[in-house]
């Protein structure tokens, strides 16, 4: 009804329009004025007889599809409630879970920041028993190039000690001491042969 209400309001206004240029029309071109009415009553008719017709035809249609273009934007409004509402959980859970991980990420950083320490701590105690085994290393090494050095030196000395005595002892022996001192070497000797037979 107020479709019909509506389409009477539409011609009404559609004649004043149209009757104002056609009067003017007439006015120019010297047509009766009753004619111009009659024109414009026909128009009149034949508007509200097309607009009841399309209101007959179309009303079904017209209203199955704005009932099904409601319910259709019904539905998509509910689907984007829905989702919408699962958006927020997602948010919800996301920034719980964000809160949390701030709290996690203090507690790794304290817990990296601990390891950290240690590890500086642990490289240090390390840098300081290898350099401790360097040194002791470097001192036995030390001690063994003396020892080593010694060794050589008294060898040396031995032998500077033997020649020196060769040659102090060739020096003091004479001829007739080597020949008494072989035929007494010899003496022993037989002597020691004799007694192990």
């Amino acid at each position: 009804m107020k479709a019909l209400h509506l389409i009477a309001v539409l011609a009404v206004a559609a004649v004043l329009l149209i009757g104002g240029a056609d009067t003017a029309l007439a006015a120019k071109h010297a047509i009766p004025t009753w004619k111009v009415w009659w024109n414009w009553s026909w128009k009149i008719i034949n508007f509200l007889v097309l607009a009841f017709l399309i209101y007959k035809v179309a009303k079904k249609p017209l209203k199955e599809f704005l009932s099904g273009a409601r319910a259709k934007v019904a539905d998509e409004l509910e689907v984007v409630n829905k989702a919408k509402a699962e958006a927020e959980a997602q948010l919800r859970l996301i920034q719980e879970k964000t809160a949390g991980m701030a709290q996690e990420l203090e507690s790794y950083e304290e817990a990296l920041s601990q390891m950290a320490e240690r590890d500086h701590q642990r490289m240090i105690d390390d840098a300081r028993d290898e350099s401790a085994m360097i040194m002791d290393r470097a001192k036995l090494q030390a001690e063994m190039a003396l020892q080593h050095a010694r060794r050589e030196l008294t060898h040396e000395i031995v032998e500077l000690a033997a020649e020196l005595a060769e040659t102090k002892l060739k020096a003091a022996v004479s001829p007739q001491d080597q020949d008494r001192f072989l035929d007494k070497f010899t003496d022993g000797a037989l002597t020691a042969r004799r007694e192990a037979l």
